[in-house]
């Protein structure tokens, strides 16, 4: 403040004498003022960035930040994103690409471990409690097979899941070509049943005893974690947005 005013103070004679010669425009004769304290703010509030919605649950990182390299759900790895680099931040979507960790159809959480490929989407621009955000999140592994859906999703102002639970279409039995039993309790989901059980009756499921395996069937990867004590041994399949599960007798 006292810059402006020594400032003024050195220019105020030169002004009146210039405007006395006919020298000085009207504008600068007349009195200095500052913009409006208002315009300011207007302006400062539209180049804001957006935020990655906000902290929603213990532990988490990332949320509530702007460009986050680090998105973490709290809880087990597959919330877990690192080395995100954005692009389009700011638009009505901002892709990320980054490191995660990818679960293999059928397999746990512990037998797995992160990889590269991992695309981030944060979309629904708008606002979350007063600041402007994305207030929707995605990742999944465009080199799996799998892509964006709008309509899955976690809300990041709220910590809602949308549309994570898809329906399943409970399937008939189905006799296996290896002669190892029936698959039973046969589930699909974004597929119908026929197509799921021709690919069921073509896997040779005794390749793996009642040990844990993975394999690819007609374009599927499938993978289970073995009989784990278990009379029965779970297999499960994916395909994009394509799925099924079934179990086998051991």
């Amino acid at each position: 403040m006292r810059v402006h005013k020594v400032w003024l103070e050195a220019m105020i004679p030169a002004i009146i004498v210039g405007a006395l010669l006919g020298l000085v425009p009207s504008a600068l004769a007349s009195p200095l003022l500052p913009p409006p304290a208002s315009s300011s703010l207007f302006a400062m509030a539209a180049r804001q960035a957006p935020r990655l919605g906000r902290p929603w649950g213990p532990s988490q990182a990332g949320y509530g930040k702007v460009r986050p390299s680090h998105i973490f759900n709290g809880g087990d790895p597959t919330g877990d994103v690192e080395h995100v680099h954005w692009t389009g931040w700011g638009g009505s979507q901002a892709i990320g690409e980054g490191d995660a960790e990818y679960d293999w159809p059928g397999t746990s959480v512990a037998s797995n471990s992160a990889t590269s490929g991992a695309r981030v989407v944060a979309f629904h621009l708008g606002t979350c409690r007063g600041h402007p955000s994305y207030n929707a999140i995605e990742w999944y592994f465009p080199k799996y097979g799998e892509a964006f859906n709008p309509n899955e999703y976690i809300n990041i102002c709220t910590g809602k899941y949308v549309g994570d639970n898809p329906p399943e279409t409970e399937c008939s039995d189905v006799q296996l070509s290896d002669e190892a039993g029936l698959a039973t309790e046969v589930k699909a989901i974004h597929m119908t049943c026929a197509a799921a059980s021709t690919i069921i009756a073509e896997t040779n499921t005794t390749q793996f005893g009642t040990g844990k395996g993975r394999f690819v069937q007609a374009g599927f990867r499938c993978g289970t974690e073995g009989a784990v004590g278990l009379p029965n041994e779970l297999f499960a399949c994916q395909l994009g947005e394509q799925e099924f599960l079934y179990w086998v007798g051991t």
